[in-house]
């Protein structure tokens, strides 16, 4: 089965409002008409019934009206009010007198029913094949003394004329408005609905290729430009994310295919030619440190994978920074002694964070590892903690080979390395600042690195201070 569009959607449940609408209007203002007329009516006929009562004069079977007959006004109320009115003896139920209208129709009621109506209420209804009227019962007496019958009634035609003409208006007024209901909700859909269409269609020109695309926003502020704005930001991080993962496997790729390239060509060179049991051990102890930088670069790699997928938990304990610091500079100074490196500690007091010990630390030998390799022999390294507010600081500096300006903003970018500075003699994969930042960032803190070329660079950790006692590292 075929789906219904939206559009005809909307202009079903539009009509079908409006015509619910519609009907509940005209049947409310045909029921208040009929209820206004009948009022009218009502109250015409109680002055009529007063009128005739008050100029009637019955006198044995002789009625006479008392009236002053030289006013119009007065004559012309009388006149409409004794056109339907009949005279009923209550004890014999005999036909007194009666209008020559009330008599043209042929009513007339038995004994039985002029009785019934005494007891009843004091309106009643009169309908015959000629007329429809409402009366008013009344008692009089005679000249005589005897209690007698008086009716007077109203015709109900024009009533019932207005009635029906108000109801073929609303019959013919129901479809017509339906008809131009359909019309209007039709073009109101498909007016509401153009920038659904307009965004749908901006959509259609989204692909892989073309992530740079995004939806137009009006300037509105309604709810569809709230949806172009949230799906547009959504595609910003898409296409951050693609822009990441290509880079990611363009210098993957690009690492991978050095240490592939060696190991191809000591194996080839090795089996070219006849070599001796030295030469083949050789070249296998430089493949088995080829493939320890490859098992270490995809270490690194799964670990990053891993925390940016949310898969690692870290630890909410109260750390020495300082202790860390200093723990971690004893681990290094080995290997800065190998190199001719001094590597010193400036550390305040006790620098508490919240965080976790392990990982804190391994930003730390990083940020050390970065700085021994990078510095020349005879250089110096330094590694400083203090508190400045509420901030706890680390601040490793060095006076190596420091970075350019241009390269500064990439940095922290995995498999970035620069050419000048981070030279292809130098061990790495590009991986280790970029674990730093995102240790530094699930622990609240930012890092941030400045550096001149040939002057050495300070890499600057900042923490929120803990509160409480520090914990030792292990």
């Amino acid at each position: 089965m075929k789906p219904v569009k939206l559009r005809t959607k909307l202009t079903l449940i539009y009509t079908g409002i409006f015509a619910l609408l519609l009907a509940g209007t005209i049947a409310s203002f045909y029921n208040l008409f009929a209820y206004q007329l009948n009022k009218d009516l009502t109250e015409e006929l109680g002055e009529r019934a007063v009128a005739v009562r008050n100029f009637l004069r019955l006198e044995g079977d002789r009625v006479r009206l008392v009236y002053d007959a030289t006013d119009p006004d007065v004559a012309y109320f009388v006149s409409l009010a004794t056109r339907y009115y009949q005279i009923y003896d209550i004890g014999s139920g005999k036909l007194i007198a009666r209008s020559p209208e009330m008599e043209a129709t042929g009513f007339q009621y038995t004994p039985d029913e002029v009785r019934e109506l005494v007891r009843g209420p004091r309106l009643s209804g009169i309908e015959t094949e000629q007329v429809s009227l409402l009366v008013h019962n009344d008692l009089i007496r005679s000249a005589e003394g005897h209690l007698c019958l008086l009716q007077v009634g109203v015709s109900l035609e024009p009533k019932n004329a207005a009635l029906r003409r108000l109801l073929q208006v609303g019959l013919w007024l129901i479809p017509v408005g339906l008809t131009a209901t359909v019309g209007l909700a039709w073009w109101i859909g498909g007016r509401a609905l153009r920038p659904v269409l307009d965004l749908a269609s901006a959509a259609r020109e989204i692909s892989i290729s073309r992530l740079d695309k995004r939806l137009p926003v009006r300037g509105a502020g309604d709810e569809l430009d709230l949806l172009a704005g949230t799906f547009n930001e959504v595609m910003d991080r898409l296409e951050q994310a693609v822009r990441q993962m290509k880079e990611f496997t363009a210098s993957i790729s690009h690492e991978l295919r050095t240490p592939l390239t060696v190991l191809r060509g000591e194996a080839e060179v090795v089996l070219s030619k006849p070599g001796t049991a030295s030469d083949y051990r050789r070249v296998l102890e430089s493949q088995l440190e080829e493939f320890e930088k490859l098992s270490q670069m995809i270490n690194r790699m799964l670990t990053l994978a891993r925390a940016e997928a949310g898969q690692i938990t870290l630890a909410r304990d109260s750390v020495c920074l300082a202790d860390l610091a200093a723990a971690a500079a004893e681990q290094m100074e080995p290997l800065a002694a190998s190199k001719g490196l001094s590597l010193t500690t400036a550390c305040e007091g006790k620098v508490a964070v919240t965080g976790d010990p392990g990982w804190l630390e391994r930003a730390v030998l990083n940020l050390l590892d970065n700085a021994v390799k990078f510095t020349p022999p005879g250089g110096r390294i330094e590694v400083a903690v203090r508190s400045e507010n509420d901030t706890a600081v680390l601040e490793v500096r060095d006076n190596g080979m420091g970075i350019s300006a241009e390269a500064l903003p990439h940095i922290f970018e995995r498999f970035y390395r620069e050419d000048s500075s981070r030279s292809r003699a130098i061990e790495g994969a590009g991986l280790g600042l970029s674990l730093v930042e995102w240790i530094v960032r699930q622990h609240q803190g930012r890092v941030s690195v400045t550096s001149r070329p040939k002057q050495g660079s300070t890499f600057r950790v900042e923490l929120p201070l803990a509160d409480g006692p520090a914990a030792q590292p292990d």
